[in-house]
């Protein structure tokens, strides 16, 4: 049994250098993964100063059941701003890059949007009860409670012409250290799943169906106000255009009570096999 936390927990190496395990859950490394144990690697650098923002690449495949070195530049510490830049690797080869912002926090602006129209949580069916037979049990994802919001089941053809939309609600169920940087690695964690989505459901097919080869290719997060994942928070997600075989995604992920607290972006490079 692996936990969340373990894998999001890396470990100090000295000089910024880290390394994050992986479960072996699946063969290739979930892009959440990278996300998360990046936010943990670059918060170790930084005191008194929230993350905001994180922007990375996927470079190349990675390995899920290997760890991945990661490797920190302290690229600015300003009066209110820290910079970081983050680098993931395996065997040597970078497989990842990110640039992590991270800021004091100031008086000023505050707005949010509302959070959007959804059934409840427990109007929706269990994701990782649906996905089991494919993803197994004993991994990372038992430590989380998924409601899946979009067409079900989240596997095969879904029906055609359906809108470029999808979401889900999703919470920690463990305990949580007082640790904001913990906190954000989870929220950028699940992030990353099934952020492809809805790319493909106009032309009634999922991540998962057969003869769909989708890849990351990159990933951003915005963090915009205080949130726990230990609470229920909805993940929206939407794709207004597709084109030259790539495939855009923007996310709002609120919680009932705050609204949006965080964004995400996301593009795909999509290769269909008969």
């Amino acid at each position: 049994m692996t936990s969340l936390l373990d894998v999001l927990n890396v470990e100090s190496q000295g000089d910024d250098a880290f390394v994050g395990s992986s479960s072996g859950m699946i063969q290739h490394l979930f892009g959440g993964q990278l996300l998360g144990q990046s936010v943990v690697a670059a918060g170790r650098t930084v005191e008194g100063r929230e993350i905001h923002s994180l922007h990375g690449y996927f470079l190349h495949a990675g390995d899920g059941r290997r760890p991945v070195q990661y490797e920190v530049q302290r690229t600015r510490d300003g009066r209110s701003f820290s910079s970081r830049r983050v680098v993931g690797l395996q065997d040597g080869h970078q497989i990842w890059s990110a640039d992590v912002s991270f800021h004091t926090g100031e008086p000023g602006l505050e707005r949010a949007e509302e959070q959007p129209p959804s059934r409840t949580p427990d109007e929706l069916p269990s994701f990782m009860e649906g996905m089991r037979s494919t993803m197994g049990s004993g991994s990372e994802w038992d430590d989380l409670d998924i409601r899946w919001g979009g067409p079900w089941p989240p596997a095969g053809r879904a029906p055609d012409g359906l809108p470029p939309h999808n979401q889900f609600w999703f919470r920690f169920t463990k305990d949580l250290p007082d640790d904001p940087v913990l906190n954000a690695a989870v929220l950028a964690y699940v992030s990353d799943l099934s952020f492809l989505t809805p790319v493909l459901l106009p032309d009634g097919a999922f991540m998962w169906s057969p003869g769909v080869r989708a890849t990351s290719l990159d990933h951003a997060v915005w963090f915009h106000r205080p949130f726990s994942v230990d609470e229920w928070l909805l993940y929206d997600q939407y794709s207004p255009v597709a084109s030259r075989g790539r495939g855009f995604v923007m996310g709002g992920i609120s919680a009932a009570d705050r609204g949006r607290v965080a964004s995400t972006a996301q593009e795909g490079m999509f290769r269909f096999k008969a």
